[in-house]
């Protein structure tokens, strides 16, 4: 009992610091990053939105250094509308102790969600949604799955006059789990009438779900030929999917900073797919 006790002083002791760290400053260096309007008197595009989905492997590159200065450079000159980020550390040791999906958020002037899929004695692990226009609300729901616990992440944005519904996931490593996983997802999603884009890492090729995606009435968003993988293995395993008629493709972008590529699109905000 006197070990457990000395532990749980340790941890509240450790826990302390980061928070006083935290409110002493933010750990990640300013960048000189184009003008950011403020979310709140942003204006919708008249084509669509410009979403990236990309898991950030909590940060570390190939290289095995973890860096979200490159990441938010990375991101920040794609001048994307909405991120969805997967892998996202928020005060781990391995990180620094950071809050990293508020720390890119403020690099990249946007409003920020995170739902923790983990919970540990210190820290969270996660998924994130960033965004240039307000968020209204969002929601976190954990999934089910034997293994590690998996979460779908959803944000209701307001886009000019228009509500949009953003989801974002990182699925199980087994394909049981995976099953359960999206069978739960359809059942949150189906019939969703708001614009709806799901995105995220759901760790297999979209043959293995492409029928259940049908069920939700989502419809895939094709890479182009340029470049087919978005996982080191040579695999595409990253995904956008929506419920809006789409006529384009979607690009993976090429990097070091992670060993998943982001996936970035345009969505357009218009009538619903047919499926």
């Amino acid at each position: 009992m006197g070990l457990l006790r000395h532990t749980r002083y340790v941890s509240c002791f450790i826990l302390l610091f980061i928070l006083l760290l935290g409110l002493s400053g933010s750990s990640i260096k300013s960048m000189p990053y184009r003008t950011v309007l403020p979310v709140s008197i942003q204006k919708a595009s008249s084509a669509g939105l410009t979403i990236i989905t990309f898991n950030i492997h909590h940060g570390e590159g190939l290289d095995g250094k973890v860096n979200l200065e490159r990441i938010a450079e990375l991101l920040g000159q794609e001048h994307a509308d909405v991120i969805a980020l997967q892998e996202v550390d928020r005060y781990r040791l391995r990180s620094g102790f950071v809050d990293q999906a508020k720390a890119l958020a403020e690099l990249l002037g946007m409003q920020m969600r995170f739902a923790p899929s983990l919970t540990y004695p210190i820290g969270q692990y996660g998924n994130a949604i960033l965004s240039r226009y307000p968020i209204e609300k969002s929601s976190c729901e954990l999934l089910p799955g034997a293994k590690e616990t998996r979460s779908l992440l959803t944000a209701q944005l307001q886009v000019g006059t228009e509500y949009i519904q953003v989801a974002t996931t990182h699925l199980g490593l087994s394909k049981e789990d995976r099953n359960l996983q999206l069978a739960r997802i359809s059942e949150l999603l189906t019939d969703t009438e708001e614009p709806l884009v799901l995105t995220g890492d759901f760790n297999m090729e979209l043959d293995a779900f492409q029928d259940k995606m049908d069920n939700m009435q989502l419809s895939n968003i094709p890479l182009s030929q340029t470049m087919k993988a978005t996982f080191t293995d040579g695999k595409r395993i990253d995904y956008v999917f929506t419920n809006r008629t789409y006529f384009g493709s979607a690009q993976a972008i090429p990097t070091i900073c992670s060993d998943h590529s982001p996936v970035i699109t345009l969505i357009p905000l218009g009538s619903r797919v047919r499926v």
